[in-house]
């Protein structure tokens, strides 16, 4: 009786050690960005950049202090996350937490938002093909408040809702200056309501980047936690075998 729930728990275990191993496959950090506000050029006020624009809020534009951080998956999804901060006062602050689906669907097309000149095809530096995009996880995109917003959390979902536009990234793709980066457009239910937002930042490797480093991934590093686990259980059922024959 007990050597056969024993063999059950490992059996359990064994179970756990697989899932964590493929979410481990799945789930390979290719690349970390750092997130910061994009400016536009000319800089020539205090007010040319953001990383978050929520004008219903009437807070100003968000930053993110100090950056926030675009992290890339092998299984392509993507995860922006960080703190911004309104401009206009400091106590009004954001956890953002936002998932990303990549996307290959022909309907999405690149939004141009900067003078002609700038793309290639009009003898500039930016090349939309080159660009790739992103759809919004909508059951894991929030904003959750603190200190002046504590308990207010937001609920995002991706505009326009046609799908025509989608998260892009690449150089240029911040729709404000030619630096490499992300914009998307999206709106909001919960604590407030609105249709009217934007993401615009812009992208450079963060110190987790795997080329500046390599960090053991965290799935993986549970993985072998419960590998470990798993061999302890095999010894003690062979122990436990031993000691009823």
């Amino acid at each position: 009786m007990n050597i056969t729930k024993f063999v059950t728990s490992g059996l359990v275990l064994g179970s756990i050690v697989l899932g964590a191993v493929g979410e481990a496959q799945a789930a390979n950090l290719i690349k970390s960005w750092n997130a910061g506000e994009a400016h536009t050029y000319p800089e020539d006020t205090d007010w040319s950049g953001h990383s978050f624009w929520l004008p219903e809020l009437k807070s100003g534009r968000f930053l993110f202090d100090p950056n926030g951080t675009f992290n890339e998956y092998d299984d392509e999804t993507a995860h922006l996350f960080g703190t911004i901060v309104s401009e206009k006062d400091d106590t009004k602050k954001w956890e953002v937490d936002i998932w990303f689906e990549r996307t290959t669907d022909p309907k999405v097309k690149p939004k141009k938002e900067l003078p002609r000149f700038n793309y290639v095809e009009n003898g500039g530096s930016i090349d939309t093909s080159k660009w790739y995009y992103y759809n919004m996880d909508e059951d894991r995109a929030t904003l959750t408040g603190v200190d002046f917003y504590d308990g207010k959390e937001l609920n995002l979902y991706q505009m326009p809702r046609d799908g025509k536009y989608a998260f892009q990234v690449g150089v240029g793709a911040s729709g404000k200056n030619t630096n490499f980066g992300m914009a998307g457009w999206l709106g909001y239910t919960g604590s407030y309501t609105s249709d009217k937002a934007d993401i615009n930042v812009d992208l450079i490797p963060g110190p987790n980047d795997p080329s500046n480093s390599t960090p053991v991934p965290e799935p993986m590093t549970m993985g072998l936690l419960s590998l470990g686990l798993l061999g302890l259980s095999v010894t003690s059922l062979k122990r436990k075998s031993k000691e009823l024959l």
